[in-house]
């Protein structure tokens, strides 16, 4: 007679030892009397304390998943952050630039000839100011469209429509920059700080 392998333990065997546990100490909490059956209070069928053990185990499973998320998400939100990057250039727009740095990024590619991303940066430079000022909070998933149609219920100053309007022309409609193209974004980047 040949021997086979079989499980020693399992994760299903023990969940049912674990239920089975629980129900006998529920059921010891329960008054009895072993001579005489309880007078007026009816006995819990098995499948109440098991339904009220899976309960118990859920809710206690779901408030140590809360607890962790509120202990790890910020933690866990820098770390699965999605980075989008530009198919065209390779540049991964951060909103965590500063306007400094924006400004800094346009001025090198201006002096290298590169006034796509000139514009661009002068654009997130914009983005980012707004962001600073409060007015507006910049995120990754706002499109060109609803940065202008919030600056005109704003009433803002029309440098942001330049800026925001050649943004989408050059990197949506595919355009070239030119350094006449440049120079209008760096215009309106001015009258932006000016105001």
């Amino acid at each position: 007679m040949a021997s086979g392998t079989f499980e020693k333990t399992s994760l299903s065997w023990q969940l049912q030892q674990l239920s089975q546990q629980v129900g006998e100490w529920l059921e010891g909490l329960l008054p009895r009397n072993a001579s005489a059956p309880t007078a007026g209070i009816p006995q819990l069928p098995e499948w109440l304390l098991e339904g009220l053990f899976w309960l118990m185990v859920i809710a206690a499973i779901v408030w140590a998943g809360w607890q962790l998320y509120r202990l790890l998400g910020p933690y866990l939100a820098e770390f699965w952050q999605v980075e989008q990057v530009d198919d065209r250039t390779g540049v991964t727009p951060s909103p965590q630039h500063t306007v400094a740095e924006w400004l800094q990024q346009a001025r090198l590619a201006q002096q290298q000839g590169d006034y796509q991303t000139a514009c661009r940066a002068l654009y997130m430079a914009s983005l980012q100011q707004l962001n600073d000022r409060g007015i507006l909070a910049q995120q990754l998933s706002r499109t060109d469209g609803e940065y202008l149609d919030f600056l005109q219920l704003q009433n803002l100053p029309r440098p942001y429509q330049v800026l925001i309007q050649t943004h989408e022309r050059l990197w949506f409609d595919q355009v070239t920059a030119s350094a006449d193209t440049y120079e209008r974004c760096w215009q309106a980047y001015q009258e932006i700080e000016r105001s």
